[in-house]
């Protein structure tokens, strides 16, 4: 039996461009035991309740520097657990039956030295305090007879980018990318589609099939159709077409221009439709990020960015395609406006050591723009906001450096906006800010969702960042070493109670984190993913009040600093602990102790009010 009924909804967040600030309103206060709940990096159980070597390696917490003990295992140190390794790009979305059972995915690398990376999944059965870890069916290890049964299986080693929604009798519908990291590519978008039933084992979702969306060739080095950064939402609007799920994602296609294509279906998750281009060729540029919002009438939004591409005619702008039959068609994308980007760059947009060394020395993790959007399905309040991160052009300086922010030559302030339609996308309001925060740190990675005329955004936030500059990039100190204080990013959330007009906002996370840890290529660069999430529920029903949010965030609190070997010079404070044994004079063989916390990143969320 599935538990009472509620009406509630899962959300998005996003960021926004130059314009007002919002005008504080009722404030945002945590909800539950008052502490950062702690999502991944928890026990591993698989979805049929039986066990493989993948679950053995999430559950294994132990660490040895010894040398591989199993040759030929495909393991680079059979003595070494996964349990403490990175997990980043979460999504949290809320049942509608039940407002305390919420359910969390990320990119999980546990099973990195298995020869796979794939897509976390975690459930809890209490509104966030405590979860459960699992996978989404299919990865190279899944020894069930559903997951063999997959069609990731066998075609597969990665699966990220992870996204997912609830229908409204509590259906869950999984999604994400799919691909191999060598030889034949296979990009794809797969759904995959849970029943509200529980299964046999005590698993709280009965796992019923993975279908894929859009498939990508068996190209290699990435130069064919590749199926990237997907958004997924469903029809919850209790309308003609409740129920749909739409399913929209960039295609890449070698080195020939990519664009956003969209399908739905309208059994379950069990078909989709022939996909549609969204984007048109030579008109929006190169285009990513795209999101879904849907209205209470059932209109369906797509939203997405352009680049300002010298190849094509592009731009920096904001765009949004909208449908009045349920996904079936669209109307051409139109333009909601232009924006500056930030985009951190020293001749890369992530610079760490070793082969990622850049001239400056700064080390720092990617920041794309992924502009979120959103609707109320509940017709509560009307139109559709859009969230993104953007430079305040007001704060547009000279670099005195190779490193740039804001374009050529230029560094500038990251600052989290909102625009809102009412009129199906005629007109847009003037961006508005979040929260300024008086001027300080940089403001990143939003996400927005809508539920009973309240609104949430959630993104994280330097403004605690002892070396903020803007002539640098976060977390580092003028001399590219990393700032003394580790607390330099929080997670920040805003709600509003008037359609977005006014917005209060408060510090959600109880301990900061230093987001540039050198955990990937080999430890000689960071990166933190590329979103967060916040889903919305009305914990009490619509007419009584009591809209409570939870978020999910990329934090490195766990990480185990160290020193790298391989280095010479004073250290920068960004390396990791690991274990190296130089082979010979100045080389070093692989770490060894990979499990021992050097790569610790998790997921951390809590659970908010939304006055």
């Amino acid at each position: 039996m599935r538990r009472a009924r509620r009406i509630l909804s899962a959300l998005v967040a996003s960021s926004v461009l130059l314009a007002a600030t919002a005008t504080p309103g009722l404030a945002v206060a945590v909800v539950g035991d008052g502490t950062d709940d702690q999502v991944t990096g928890l026990t591993c159980v698989r979805h049929d309740g039986g066990t493989d070597a993948a679950i053995d390696h999430c559950n294994d917490s132990n660490t040895s520097p010894a040398a591989d003990d199993v040759a030929g295992d495909g393991d680079s140190d059979s003595n070494d657990g996964g349990s403490r390794r990175q997990g980043n790009e979460p999504f949290a979305v809320i049942d509608p039956t039940d407002p305390d059972f919420v359910v969390a995915g990320w990119n999980d690398y546990s099973q990195t030295d298995l020869g796979a990376g794939w897509q976390g999944f975690a459930y809890s059965t209490d509104g966030g305090e405590g979860w459960t870890n699992s996978f989404v069916p299919g990865y190279p290890a899944d020894t069930s007879a559903e997951g063999m049964a997959s069609p990731l299986f066998g075609r597969h080693t990665e699966a990220g980018d992870p996204i997912a929604a609830f229908d409204n009798a509590g259906n869950l519908f999984v999604g994400g990318i799919s691909f191999n990291r060598g030889g034949a590519i296979n990009g794809d978008v797969y759904v995959a589609t849970y029943a509200t039933t529980p299964d046999e084992s005590g698993y709280p979702v009965d796992y019923l099939r993975t279908r894929i969306v859009g498939k990508g060739t068996p190209s290699r080095n990435f130069w064919g159709i590749f199926q990237d950064k997907p958004m997924l939402e469903v029809d919850r609007t209790g309308g003609a077409t409740d129920g749909n799920v739409y399913v929209c994602w960039s295609r890449f296609t070698g080195n020939g221009q990519n664009k956003i294509y969209f399908s739905r279906s309208t059994d379950m998750g069990d078909t989709f439709s022939k996909p549609i281009q969204l984007s048109v060729h030579g008109f929006t540029g190169s285009v990513q990020g795209c999101d879904i919002a849907i209205e209470g009438d059932g209109d369906v939004y797509v939203t997405f960015r352009t680049f300002d591409d010298a190849s094509v005619v592009g731009e920096n702008a904001l765009f949004f395609a909208r449908s009045s039959n349920g996904g079936a068609s669209f109307a051409p994308a139109r333009k909601v406006r232009d924006f500056v980007p930030y985009a951190p760059n020293d001749g890369s947009r992530d610079c760490g050591d070793g082969p990622f060394a850049c001239p400056t020395g700064f080390v720092f993790a990617r920041i794309p723009l992924e502009p979120r959007s959103t609707a109320d399905q509940s017709s509560s309040s009307d139109g559709v906001w859009l969230a993104y991160n953007a430079v305040d052009p007001g704060t547009i300086v000279g670099s005195a450096s190779s490193y740039r922010s804001a374009g050529g030559g230029q560094v500038g302030r990251s600052v989290v906006y909102v625009v809102r339609s009412t009129d199906d996308g005629a007109s847009w309001s003037d961006p508005i800010k979040v929260d300024d925060a008086s001027g300080i740190g940089h403001q990143f990675f939003p996400d927005i969702d809508a539920l009973g005329g309240g609104l949430a955004v959630v993104w994280q936030d330097s403004r605690t960042d002892a070396c903020y500059s803007l002539q640098r990039p976060i977390g580092n100190d003028e001399d590219a070493t990393a700032c003394d204080d580790a607390n330099v990013v929080n997670t920040f959330v805003a709600t509003s109670a008037d359609g977005g007009d006014t917005w209060s906002s408060t510090k959600v996370s109880d301990v900061g984190h230093q987001p540039q840890y050198e955990m990937f290529g080999n430890r000689n660069i960071p990166f933190q993913g590329d979103y967060n999430w916040v889903a919305i529920t009305d914990s009490n029903g619509l007419a009584e009040g009591g809209l409570e949010a939870y978020v999910v965030w990329t934090d490195n609190r766990d990480v185990v600093p160290g020193t790298d070997p391989r280095e010479s010079g004073p250290a920068d404070g960004f390396d990791v602990w690991q274990c190296r044994t130089e082979t010979s004079p100045g080389v070093f063989g692989p770490d060894t102790c990979a499990n021992a916390g050097g790569l610790d990143q998790n997921i951390y969320g809590n659970r908010v009010s939304v006055p």
